[in-house]
């Protein structure tokens, strides 16, 4: 015969704590998130917004 199987009388409770956000923080974490990517993404740009396939100096050549 199979073994009984035993079930819990009362479930696992998980907890969540939840913190309200007014639209003025919100509103201010956003900023914060977009003036931080603007930066990084400045600080990645080359000098004179060149990549850098644009890094020789002078004029290109023609091929003879």
């Amino acid at each position: 015969m199979a073994p009984k199987r035993t079930t819990r009388s009362t479930p696992a409770t998980t907890t969540t704590t939840t913190t309200s956000v007014t639209d003025t923080q919100l509103k201010a974490l956003i900023d914060q998130g977009v003036a931080n990517a603007l930066a990084a993404r400045d600080a990645d740009r080359s000098r004179n917004g060149e990549d850098s396939h644009d890094s020789r100096i002078g004029v290109r050549r023609q091929a003879p």
